[in-house]
């Protein structure tokens, strides 16, 4: 049981040998990374850390053993919440530069890069299921979506994803280049979402990071003007951002204990994710990470994220049942980046496809891989 724990606390150090290999200060030291801090391979490496931690976070929620494996327990809604920065800064940087030509297709082109990769593993949880003695109809599927229980395991994020690029494309033609009136039609947005998963009585996960696609529209709109402050500034900004975060998540159960008043675990969950969004920005203005592992996971960090839960669930369920805590953890991890690897390949085939049927219907849609 000793050797379990002290494997099993060996792959949080694994993961951050990942991360800090290959990883450099900015030169000279009293610069700040403001060109690259965002970039697209800088995204997709944060995008193959976090798809980790993600992973980590949801085997830990199911495991007693070791001591930090157990920790990540705790901080999966910070992982999630720096998706959702990605994607509102990504769709918001995009339209700013690209327009009228980004705005054209875009429905075409977002929401099947989501929808078509669901809709293929439902198909694969529905077999799983199906497997074990239980049939969900259609009409299952699709209430039990309504209802904040997925078939899919985690997939939560990828119904509010797909919401998300509907209420965008409104937004773009509704408010066309009024940037601010993008953004404060996305903050209603939020608060209606916020307000319709409560009524209907969804877990808090549902809403409690999703601000963050509204701040990453925020700042990619004002990053100009926020960059020429954090300049000016970077050695207040950057250790007030990292100690208001550090004191958030550590304390923040005392803290809403003390304040006492509906939601408010809640709203400070909410700001804990907006300070750790803000940490990693920080730490990106001085740090520049990248290396080919973390690149890989970038790439297949959709397919981890929606395939994750099939391993998860398989591999203690009534046909196959690990007991092991760490192999059946070790199980998990490899299943699922094989798996992730082969979905991907078959995801950018089927999207090519999708583009050349397009094509003939004189549909003129760009090619890029699936992100999210």
């Amino acid at each position: 049981m000793r050797l379990n724990n002290v494997v099993i606390d060996m792959l949080p150090l694994s993961l951050l040998l990942f991360f800090v290999y290959g990883a450099k200060l900015v030169k000279p030291l009293y610069s700040l990374n403001t060109e690259g801090y965002l970039s697209v391979d800088t995204s997709k490496y944060y995008r193959g850390l976090f798809a980790s931690v993600i992973l980590f976070h949801h085997l830990a929620q199911r495991t007693e053993t070791g001591i930090t494996f157990r920790c990540f327990s705790m901080v999966g809604f910070l992982a999630v919440a720096f998706f959702f920065f990605l994607s509102g800064y990504g769709l918001q940087k995009s339209y700013i530069t690209k327009s009228d030509s980004y705005k054209k297709g875009f429905i075409l082109k977002r929401i099947p890069s989501v929808l078509i990769p669901y809709i293929i593993i439902t198909a694969f949880y529905w077999l799983m299921y199906l497997v074990g003695g239980q049939f969900y109809s259609l009409k299952d599927i699709i209430f039990a979506v309504i209802d904040g229980r997925p078939i899919v395991s985690y997939s939560w994020y990828i119904i509010c994803i797909l919401v998300f690029y509907v209420v965008y494309w409104l937004l773009m033609l509704i408010c066309r280049k009024n940037y601010f009136l993008m953004i404060l039609g996305g903050t209603v947005w939020y608060f209606l979402y916020a307000i319709f998963c409560i009524k209907m009585d969804y877990g808090d996960w549902w809403y409690n990071t999703s601000q963050l696609l509204i701040i990453g529209m925020f700042w990619a709109t004002y990053e100009r003007k926020i960059i020429g402050i954090i300049k000016k500034a970077y050695v207040v900004i950057a250790p007030v951002i990292w100690i208001v975060f550090i004191i958030l998540f550590l304390f923040r159960s005392k803290i809403a204990a003390l304040i006492n008043i509906p939601y408010i675990s809640t709203i400070i969950k909410l700001f804990t994710a907006i300070f750790f969004v803000l940490s990693v920005i920080m730490f990106s203005f001085k740090i520049q990470i990248g290396n080919k592992v973390l690149g890989f996971l970038g790439e297949i960090s959709l397919e981890i994220y929606i395939s994750q839960g099939l391993f998860i669930q398989t591999l203690r369920s009534s046909y196959i049942y690990i007991e092991n805590e760490l192999l059946w953890c070790i199980a998990v991890l490899v299943g699922t980046i094989i798996f992730s690897y082969v979905l991907h390949i078959a995801f950018q085939f089927i999207l090519k496809k999708y583009k050349l049927m397009l094509c003939k219907l004189k549909i003129n849609l760009p090619y890029q891989h699936f992100t999210i």
